[in-house]
C-alpha cells in the first residue's frame, strides 16, 4: 500500500466516523506532520477523497470535508443496485466456463481472508467479486456505466462493512450470488444482488444519519 492509499484510508474511517467533522478543512501541512510523510501523497489522498464526492474544493478554504446528503447517497444506492442486478442478471447468462471458476476462486479467497481476519484483503476480495460480475455482463456500456457510479461509492461500500456484523452478511450474501449464477438462475441471481447493494446503502445511510445528528448536537 503506497504512503498515499495509507493517508486516504486513513481518512476516510475519521470523516466516516465523525473524528473530523462535515465542514473541517483538511490541512495538508499538519496531515503531512501527522501521518509523517511528504506532502505530495497528503495532496494525492485529498485528490481522491475530492473525486470520491467525500471531500470538496472550495474557494480560499481549501479542501473541506462535505456534508454528506444521505438522501442523495441513498438515491446512488438505489442506482447501483438495480445496475448490479442487471449485472448478476446478463453473467449469470454469458459468462464463460473460466469466468464462473475465477468468480468462485475469488469467493473462496474471500472466505479464507475473512477466517483470517485480514480485513484489508477481504475487502479488495470483495471488490474484486463485484467487477467481475460486471464485467461477465460482457456488455461495454453496461460496465462502464456501472463502474462509474461504483468508483464513486468504493469508500462507502468499504466502510460499512466495519459496522458489526457486516463482513459476514456480506460474505452470506456473496455465496447466494455466486450459487445463483453458477446454477445460471438469472432471476435469482439478480434478485440476490439487488437486495445485496440495497442493503448496504441502508447501513451506510442510516449510520451517517445519526452521526451527523450527534455532530450538529455537539
Amino acid at each position: 500500500m503506497t504512503h498515499s492509499e495509507k493517508v486516504r484510508l486513513a481518512l476516510e474511517q475519521d470523516i466516516f466516523s465523525g473524528a473530523i467533522a462535515p465542514g473541517s478543512s483538511l490541512d495538508e501541512e499538519e496531515l503531512a506532520r501527522r501521518f509523517e510523510v511528504s506532502r505530495t501523497p497528503v495532496r494525492e489522498a485529498i485528490l481522491q477523497l475530492i473525486e470520491s464526492g467525500i471531500v470538496e474544493k472550495r474557494p480560499r478554504q481549501g479542501a473541506v470535508v462535505t456534508m454528506t446528503d444521505v438522501t442523495d447517497l441513498i438515491r446512488q444506492f438505489e442506482v447501483m443496485s438495480e445496475l448490479e442486478s442487471i449485472c448478476a442478471k446478463y453473467s449469470a447468462r454469458r459468462m464463460t466456463p473460466e469466468e464462473r471458476a475465477t468468480l468462485k476462486e475469488v469467493h473462496e479467497q474471500s472466505e479464507r481472508a475473512f477466517a483470517a481476519g485480514d480485513q484489508d484483503n477481504y475487502y479488495a476480495l470483495s471488490r474484486k467479486f463485484h467487477l467481475l460480475v460486471i464485467d461477465g455482463t460482457h456488455n461495454k456500456e453496461l460496465i462502464d456505466m456501472t463502474n462509474k457510479l461504483g468508483s464513486k461509492l468504493v469508500p462507502y461500500r468499504r466502510f460499512q462493512l466495519g459496522y458489526p456484523g457486516q463482513s459476514q452478511s456480506n460474505l452470506e450474501d456473496h455465496r447466494a450470488i455466486l450459487e445463483a449464477i453458477l446454477a445460471q438462475d438469472v432471476e435469482r441471481a439478480a434478485e440476490q444482488f439487488r437486495k445485496h447493494t440495497k442493503v448496504q446503502g441502508d447501513i451506510l445511510a442510516d449510520y451517517i444519519a445519526m452521526n451527523e445528528e450527534r455532530v450538529r448536537a455537539s
